[in-house]
């Protein structure tokens, strides 16, 4: 090499790329009121028709001398009654995977027999002469205090703890005492979803309208497994998890 040569610029170092931020999400296992909408939804429909279609009945008043209104026709008050007790049922009896069908099965065969059974004509006249007739202050408040039931449960109690996916591991947490109650890490971690409810997690869950709910277990390598009941927006979350837990801290900062 000659004292005239000149060296090549050598190529710039590239800078070393920022450690990518540890992605996170919140998953709150829910209360079985999470299920419970329709009870004060239909309530608030039925006050709406007791409202514009209801009959006054003058002997009884309220304080201001108005007749209390009434919805002319029973059903409407059979109907209030038979969601709640559907919302009770659905909401208290599992039935996963092909075991809601065979309630679903179950319920329609019941459904025929009683109607092919003796005396099913003179069941349906005694039932003809139970008039329920619930009036329009009944169906305002009893929806008002289901939706504030709903209301408390779904953004105050299911908020006091929660299980917080990160790259590389999985905590326990609660909102009040112990901040963090188990950790441990992904690896080794499996989480399975549990087989869908037909009633709870698709029908009242409002799967069919894109949402839905789910149960996941996650059963760590070293530890006691848990259970997240009632996961709201359950398939999109559940991705989440997956990609979180088969992530390992180290290629997070690479």
């Amino acid at each position: 090499m000659t004292a005239t040569q000149e060296l090549a610029p050598s190529p710039p170092v590239k800078a070393a790329a920022a450690p990518r931020a540890s992605q996170t999400i919140r998953i709150f296992p829910r209360t079985n009121l999470i299920y419970w909408w329709p009870v004060w939804a239909w309530g608030y429909a039925c006050a709406v028709l007791t409202y514009f279609q209801g009959i006054g009945v003058a002997q009884i008043e309220t304080a201001s001398g108005r007749p209390v209104l009434f919805h002319p026709s029973s059903a409407l008050g059979w109907s209030f009654l038979l969601v709640l007790l559907l919302v009770v049922f659905f909401t208290n009896v599992r039935a996963r995977g092909v075991y809601s069908l065979m309630l679903l099965a179950l319920v329609a065969l019941i459904a025929i027999l009683v109607r092919n059974a003796p005396g099913y004509g003179a069941l349906t006249e005694v039932l003809s002469l139970l008039r329920i007739h619930l009036n329009l202050a009944f169906y305002i408040i009893a929806s008002s205090l289901f939706l504030v039931l709903w209301l408390v449960g779904i953004f105050l109690i299911d908020h006091m703890s929660w299980v917080k996916f990160s790259t590389g591991q999985v905590a326990e947490e609660h909102l009040l005492g112990q901040a963090v109650a188990h950790v441990f890490p992904s690896e080794g971690l499996i989480v399975r979803r549990l087989p869908d409810d037909l009633f709870r997690h698709k029908i009242l869950g409002l799967r069919w309208l894109g949402a839905g709910t789910g149960d996941f277990l996650i059963r760590p390598a070293h530890g006691e497994s848990l259970e997240l009941h009632n996961v709201w927006r359950a398939n999109a979350k559940q991705a989440v998890i997956e990609r979180l837990i088969a992530t390992k801290m180290t290629d997070a900062v690479h």
